[in-house]
């Protein structure tokens, strides 16, 4: 256990969820306090961010900051959890945990200890790869193979290689195919 409380950050865009850890770390004031993201030993990332900014928020903690970053996962869309999880988040908490489990998580994070979720990403148990779960989603979203490619700053070849891959991993036939997979593991439906 660390000597004094650990520092936790939030980066929500939703105001009631960011308002909710907070009041959720409140109710424990000597085992956590809020801080600034970039000053934090612990980050709490709200998954809606790796959608509305393409994770951009995410990978800039990621890279700049020395925090443990746990993103808080949306229970109906794992998806997101899984490509905050490819962008360089630790671990991963349900918005459905309460505050005891909250600083639980916040102090396994700061003590070095196993953080959850870290191996029940979406695609684990057939071996995809992050960047294949990443090229997968984007095909469940009904991106064609060069939209893929200029997304993900890749070339047409790479993103065929992992679709070729992926294909066989998880024994896909064809993009249909495949995108019912998803579709069955929790990848989210396409956006309207």
């Amino acid at each position: 256990m660390s000597v004094r409380p650990p520092r936790v950050g939030i980066v929500s865009s939703q105001v009631v969820l960011g308002k909710g850890l907070a009041a959720m770390l409140a109710e424990h004031p000597e085992r956590a306090v809020l801080a600034d993201a970039d000053q934090a030993d612990v980050v709490l990332y709200d998954v809606l961010g790796v959608h509305r900014h393409n994770g951009a928020d995410l990978e800039r903690l990621v890279r700049e900051t020395s925090s443990v970053i746990l993103a808080v996962s949306r229970d109906l869309r794992p998806d997101l959890r899984a490509r905050a999880m490819a962008r360089g988040a630790h671990g991963w908490i349900s918005m459905s945990v309460d505050s005891a489990q909250l600083v639980e998580a916040v102090e396994a994070a700061v003590d070095g200890h196993a953080l959850p979720g870290r191996e029940d990403r979406i695609g684990h148990a057939v071996g995809l790869t992050e960047r294949e779960v990443e090229v997968l989603a984007l095909i469940t979203l009904g991106m064609s193979n060069q939209e893929i490619a200029d997304r993900l700053f890749l070339s047409i070849n790479s993103v065929k290689t992992y679709v070729r891959t992926a294909y066989a991993k998880i024994g896909a036939r064809s993009r249909s195919h495949a995108v019912a997979w998803c579709l069955h593991h929790g990848f989210a439906p396409p956006e309207l």
